[in-house]
């Protein structure tokens, strides 16, 4: 469930110490590498981007019923026991193949044209994305914990239902073209859509600037949820 990813280009670390991390934006404390018993293995590992999207899936995920944790590259080998690894581009699930401690854990895959025949694959482009996933989490995890729909925003901002199905699908990664074509309307349609929406939010003070921030607002009024 993301925009088209780009390889990644991290920072060689010689000496990573055994933490996993998480974004703050998420809101919680990140849960320490444990033993096989851990509350880990309910527990939904994100393995990090470093873009909005990487806020975004965890987001979804926690909207869905299940704990998430944002994993950086160089932390993998280090973890533990995750119920499941989703990953976002060839390069992280190159990474996740080498880790000997993660051969057991089911994979994710979260992109288009990268090679998993042994894992799930999810397109983020398809507007059944976000089903796609909570069905793939409900069949490796278990059913989702039941938790209340946070709250509204106050200041929350009005999307009609076919803005919100259209500006979904874009949103999550569909190009402008795919997005049409989904939903057989012009592309210049689709940019009017996001336009209109944009300029609402920007009203509301809460100002946009690409559809990875459109989409985390989306979830914040509710309007985006698995």
């Amino acid at each position: 469930m993301s925009a088209p990813l780009d390889e990644l280009h991290r920072p060689h670390e010689t000496t990573p110490q055994p933490n996993v991390s998480r974004l703050n934006s998420v809101g919680r404390a990140a849960p320490q590498p444990a033993g096989p018993h851990s509350h880990l293995k309910r527990l939904a590992a994100v393995v990090a981007e470093g873009d909005l999207f990487d806020a975004a899936l965890v987001a979804l995920i926690e909207g869905a019923g299940y704990g998430a944790t944002l994993v950086e590259p160089t932390q993998l080998p280090y973890l533990r026991n995750p119920a499941v690894l989703l990953v976002r581009s060839p390069g992280s699930l190159a990474l996740v193949r080498r880790a000997p401690m993660l051969r057991g854990v089911r994979v994710v895959v979260l992109g288009d044209g990268i090679a998993s025949r042994d894992h799930i694959r999810i397109s983020p482009r398809s507007p059944v994305a976000e089903s796609a996933l909570r069905q793939a989490l409900a069949a490796i995890i278990g059913p989702p914990d039941q938790q209340p729909a946070p709250p509204a925003p106050a200041n929350r901002v009005r999307v009609t239902e076919r803005e919100r199905e259209i500006l979904q699908t874009y949103t999550l990664g569909a190009t402008l073209r795919e997005t049409s074509q989904a939903h057989q309307i012009a592309e210049s349609t689709v940019r009017e859509h996001y336009r209109r929406v944009v300029r609402r939010y920007e009203e509301a003070g809460r100002p946009i600037g690409n559809k990875a921030q459109l989409l985390l607002e989306f979830m914040a009024d509710g309007w985006v949820r698995p």
